[in-house]
């Protein structure tokens, strides 16, 4: 079954289910995993343009983007323009960015044994589970939105295991 719930991040879902009563046992016997996605603009094909990352302020964004990770910054990225064909916005469209949390046993058992959310995201981060900005870094060194764009929709990875 698929669902819907407004969290901040995947991590956030098993916690707000608690909040509202659901039991643990009944989560640990249901939930196999949760994503968490967000839309970004992307940038218009026919008037994007390539610039190179070495402005103080560019590199600082991107260094937001992916704190507390450590990821190399593309030589360069992309910024709006504006045309007819994007009515002189720079965007054109929508794409998604996403976070997974598996649902492991390692998750399981610190819901059955009443962990906080900072300890279940540790859990998840140590296991693989890359946050929404990082998806979103992705997204941007492969040219397909800006990094202003990511920060608007992603919240700041928490407490993350680098």
């Amino acid at each position: 079954m698929l669902s819907t719930l407004h969290t901040n991040d995947a991590p956030t879902a098993v916690t707000r289910l608690l909040e509202l009563g659901v039991a643990p046992y009944l989560l640990n016997s249901t939930i196999n995993g949760v994503m968490a996605q967000r839309l970004v603009r992307t940038l218009c094909p026919h008037c994007k343009r390539q610039v190179e990352l070495n402005r103080a302020e560019d590199v600082a964004a991107w260094d937001a983007l992916v704190a507390p990770w450590k990821a190399n910054r593309p030589p360069s990225v992309f910024k709006p323009v504006g045309c007819l064909e994007c009515r002189m916005t720079g965007y054109l469209g929508r794409v998604g960015i996403y976070e997974t949390l598996l649902y492991s046993g390692a998750v399981k058992e610190q819901v059955s044994a009443g962990a906080d959310i900072a300890r279940i995201r540790e859990i998840a981060f140590k296991e693989g589970m890359k946050p929404l900005r990082i998806s979103g870094a992705m997204k941007v060194g492969a040219g397909q939105t800006t990094i202003d764009e990511v920060l608007k929709v992603a919240p700041p990875a928490r407490e993350a295991a680098r």
